[in-house]
């Protein structure tokens, strides 16, 4: 089964549109997330989010004054993001079907280019080059990619907050997550959520290995994902963004985090320059 195939099954029996705001740990995510973007996004501009689901992350900067085009591969998600689009205030987003190993989009026409999702949905490194590099051609040069992956540890740390180490087979899926990256086995067609986990040390050698100049990692949820006072701490969200600032870059903690997030920039040339 293609990494495409896999994208779309796992979107059509799971609520996207809901992740980000139903849970604590979905909350802590989209919160974090929203931070980041705050801090290491242009202030305005032109912003291409690839992947970008239901339109959560699209509406937010949307409303921040941002033109955002949304470009993913499921046709459900594209209906959500129009119908939320067309709710949101300052004009909205407009929206895309496409892949983003080959963007619908121009060259060189963003100031900022959002990969929260292919990353991991693409299991190939090949694959996952060519979303990069089609990442690398929209952008302008100078332009800000962020890039989110999965963390290799993201499932052994879920797994036994929720108490499933009872299972043997969730110890046969630690077993292959830790050895080859893979959520489940590529011969499993019945399974549903289908991605690549990334060591912290793989991120930036793969975005450099695009074209990018590499400026760093953060830990998206930090060591707060798996806290079991999560709920309670996010009375005070302010509180808790402002001590995971202080631990997001700092290499003992990305192994811990559920997500990582890849800050990078499209060289200047001088050819650039002397435009």
């Amino acid at each position: 089964m293609a990494d495409e195939d896999r994208v779309l099954r796992h979107y059509v029996l799971n609520d996207e549109a809901g992740r980000l705001w139903a849970t604590p740990r979905g909350e802590l995510t989209r919160r974090r997330t929203w931070d980041i973007f705050q801090r290491f996004l242009p202030e305005s501009g032109r912003v291409a989010d690839v992947g970008g689901g239901p339109g959560t992350h699209a509406a937010h900067l949307a409303g921040l004054g941002h033109e955002v085009v949304l470009v993913d591969p499921v046709p459900k998600h594209i209906e959500q993001a129009s119908a939320l689009a067309a709710r949101t205030e300052s004009g909205g987003f407009s929206c895309r079907l496409g892949d983003a190993r080959s963007l619908p989009l121009p060259d060189a026409g963003f100031d900022a280019v959002l990969l929260m999702g292919p990353l991991y949905h693409l299991a190939g490194a090949a694959d996952r080059q060519l979303a990069l590099r089609e990442a690398l051609r929209v952008l302008r040069p100078g332009g800000r990619l962020l890039a989110e992956v999965i963390g290799r540890y993201a499932w052994v740390i879920d797994a036994t907050t929720r108490g499933l180490l009872g299972d043997q087979q969730v110890w046969d899926t630690f077993d292959l997550n830790l050895r080859t990256g893979l959520s489940n086995t590529p011969d499993r067609p019945d399974e549903v959520f289908w991605a690549y986990f990334h060591r912290a040390e793989e991120v930036g050698p793969e975005v450099e290995l695009a074209g990018f100049v590499h400026e760093r990692l953060l830990a998206v949820e930090g060591f707060a994902g798996p806290l079991g006072n999560l709920e309670e701490l996010l009375r005070e969200p302010e509180a808790l963004l402002r001590v995971l600032r202080l631990t997001e870059s700092e290499p003992s903690m990305l192994g811990v985090s559920a997500h990582l997030m890849a800050v990078a920039s499209k060289p200047i040339t001088d050819a650039d320059d002397d435009r």
